[in-house]
C-alpha cells in the first residue's frame, strides 16, 4: 500500500492513505472525528518531541 519512502508502516500511520482509497465513498462524520482526534494526538506528541530536541540543542550549544 505504501511506497518504500513512506515510513508509515513502521509508525502505523496509514490514515493518510485512506483519503485516496475512499474517493467513491466519502468518510463518515465519525471517521472524520476520529481522524481529527488522531491528528491532534499526533501534533501533541510531535510538539513534546520538538521541545525535547530544542532543549537538547540548547544544552549542546553551551
Amino acid at each position: 500500500m505504501c511506497g518504500e519512502n513512506c515510513g508509515c508502516g513502521i509508525n502505523r500511520h496509514h490514515w493518510h492513505h485512506r483519503a485516496r482509497m475512499d474517493v467513491a465513498f466519502p468518510l463518515s462524520l465519525m471517521d472524520v472525528e476520529e481522524e481529527v482526534k488522531t491528528l491532534e494526538e499526533y501534533k501533541e506528541a510531535l510538539t513534546k518531541r520538538l521541545e525535547q530536541v530544542n532543549k537538547r540543542i540548547e544544552a549542546l550549544k553551551r
